[in-house]
């Protein structure tokens, strides 16, 4: 059964289905030498961890207080203009990878599914605000309980398709880890300001669970994996607004900076020690660190400011059914104010799929499908 899966995935066309580019960004010349690279790296499926940068709907199922953008304008960009329960204004980076590594369409959402079938293509666990620790993010699913659920779908899918072909299936997946974010910024609140030695507890305190985290996966059946780090926090325009010259706030950045550089050391460190382990890092905080300030060199002409919400930057309000929203989003890093467009989305994917080392190291996504 395993053969009639990968052979059925090797004839789906790397386009979702009914994308639309209107609001996208022209091609722009860092773009435009990225898409010269032809992917033929498929997976035969895609497992989905994190926050609202990948949830494609799970935040649809959980009880009220969990944060919840299952309304317009949310969505507007994404095929019927409708409102998924995706982070941003239309597809999101979930997609954009899944795609491109050759599948039609997005994994579903996990607390979506209705029968062991659904999973042959992956799944998505991400939940909306989620973090590394437990206490993030409130009413939401936090690393650890999707975790859990990954468990039960690989106990599903050796039942469906045989424990040695579940075991190679999960092997060749693509395991995507994208958290981090949701943990540093109630942390960093509590913190002295300037005062690496707290930071670098921070971090010690947020590496060490995403430690077991990874192992654990690993235990599971998962070998390749890809992990997005944090972007520069301290520059959406949430956190800008509250400078008066809506300048990033660099202290936060560090401590941003720091997390990366020890979750990539963390994952050299465990690619040495388990056999098998392979990844790619997704240098979120260096393609930020080059897009905010040459936004044209991307396609984006603002960068500062959220496309959708109220107030100054239309960062002092939340991006709601009555709220104001630009009309070339497109052009706009940020689709609200801590959210990126479906434009942003795209350029992240791109650089993360077939970026050079200063993205995407040790090697690219495609690189890792293929290896």
């Amino acid at each position: 059964m395993l053969k009639q899966v990968r052979a059925m995935w090797q004839s789906l066309k790397l386009v979702a289905d009914g994308e639309e580019d209107d609001h996208l960004p022209p091609p722009q010349p860092v773009l435009v030498a990225l898409a010269t690279v032809t992917t033929t790296a498929v997976s035969p499926a895609v497992f989905v961890f994190g926050d609202s940068t990948v949830d494609v709907g799970n935040n649809n199922f959980l009880p009220s207080d969990a944060p919840k953008v299952n309304f317009p304008p949310w969505g507007i960009d994404y095929p019927g203009r409708t409102p998924t329960g995706r982070f941003t204004n239309g597809f999101n980076y979930a997609d954009y990878v899944a795609k491109a590594v050759g599948l039609a369409m997005s994994p579903p959402p996990f607390l979506s599914l209705s029968n062991g079938n659904q999973m042959l293509r992956g799944v998505n666990f991400a939940s909306g605000g989620a973090g590394i620790l437990d206490t993030t993010g409130g009413d939401v699913i936090p690393m650890a309980t999707q975790i859990e659920d990954f468990e039960q779908v690989a106990a599903n899918l050796t039942e469906i398709i045989g424990k040695k072909s579940a075991a190679v299936f999960l092997e060749k997946s693509l395991v995507h880890l994208i958290v981090g974010s949701n943990d540093i910024d109630p942390l960093y609140s509590l913190l002295s300001p300037g005062n690496n030695t707290q930071k670098d507890e921070v971090v010690v305190l947020l590496l060490d669970k995403f430690k077991h985290q990874i192992e654990r996966l690993y235990d599971l059946g998962a070998r390749k994996f890809a992990v997005l780090g944090v972007p520069t926090i301290g520059c959406i325009p949430m956190v800008r607004v509250a400078i008066s010259s809506y300048g990033c706030n660099e202290d936060l950045n560090d401590l941003c900076l720091r997390f990366n550089t020890a979750t990539k050391a963390l994952l050299k460190d465990l690619s040495m020690s388990l056999k098998g382990f392979q990844y790619s890092f997704g240098d979120l905080y260096e393609m930020f660190t080059q897009i905010l300030p040459d936004p044209q060199e991307y396609g984006f002409t603002e960068t500062k400011a959220g496309c959708c919400g109220g107030g100054r930057l239309n960062a002092e309000s939340a991006c709601l059914p009555n709220s104001t929203y630009c009309s070339n989003r497109g052009q706009y890093a940020f689709w609200d104010r801590s959210h990126p467009t479906q434009a942003l989305h795209k350029t992240m994917a791109q650089l993360a799929l077939y970026g050079p080392p200063l993205f995407a190291n040790p090697v690219n996504i495609h690189q890792l499908v293929k290896s």
